[in-house]
């Protein structure tokens, strides 16, 4: 039965659910193993990073918001048994499950090929298996925060396309905005990408315990979006009157 509707779902969603996560790790390796050619080592365990930690959680985000803004049968789901709220989290369960098992996989490739770039950011005085579990909230917690925000925008707003759009803007302002979003204590939990665009080697005494602390706060974070979209599936007027808008 599980099985079943495992197939289901991914039916219903398509290829894209599947294919996107491996496309963007593959089409970035395939970038890093040219840069590695050029003997450019930094910037090759760099760009391996950022395809896990800003890339595939942009990805996943997107995803979600497309399944989620998009259901042409919303009316009939609604008068289903089964409640609409928890066929919207199985699928995103889904999505945000596959993307995890192509980042953990990607990251366990990376680590035994010693292209890390993640334990720069931890340190070295921990156990290396340690080092890397902990490495994978470089990842994990914005792959979070963006499915969880990607869930609550496309709620809100019932459009795919606007949707892609705030996701991709907000990408755009992490990435020019670093500095600003760290110099400001209560901005730093919307620090989504602080492993690929800061080199916190230079403060060693505090960067363990700086990077730690936002990966969690972003985390923390993404699971107050995750309630709040759990929230707007139950209130079964709003769906209704935003399918009928689009």
């Amino acid at each position: 039965m599980f099985f079943d509707r495992f197939r289901y779902e991914l039916k219903l969603m398509g290829k894209k659910v599947i294919l996107t996560p491996i496309l963007v790790v593959v089409g970035f390796g395939l970038v890093a193993l040219f840069l590695h050619y050029i003997h450019s080592d930094g910037i090759r365990d760099r760009f391996l990073s950022a395809s896990l930690e800003m890339i595939l959680p942009l990805a996943a985000g997107v995803i979600v918001a497309t399944i989620v803004g998009q259901e042409p049968a919303l009316e009939l789901q609604l008068t289903m048994p089964v409640k609409y709220s928890k066929t919207v989290v199985q699928r995103l369960g889904l999505v945000a499950g596959w993307s995890i098992c192509v980042a953990l996989l990607s990251s366990v490739l990376i680590a035994r090929l010693d292209l890390s770039y993640t334990t720069e950011m931890i340190g070295s005085t921990l156990p290396e298996q340690i080092q890397f579990l902990i490495g994978q909230l470089a990842w994990f917690a914005p792959l979070c925060w963006c499915a969880g925000f990607g869930l609550c925008i496309a709620l809100l707003s019932r459009s795919r396309a606007a949707c892609a759009a705030i996701l991709s803007a907000i990408w755009v302002f992490e990435v020019f905005f670093k500095d600003f979003l760290g110099g400001i204590v209560p901005f730093r939990p919307l620090l989504l990408f602080p492993t690929t665009l800061y080199r916190l080697t230079r403060i060693p005494s505090t960067l363990y315990s700086l990077w730690l602390a936002n990966r969690l706060e972003v985390v923390v974070t993404a699971l107050a979006f995750l309630l709040i979209g759990l929230l707007l599936l139950r209130q079964s007027e709003g769906l209704l009157k935003g399918a009928s808008e689009e």
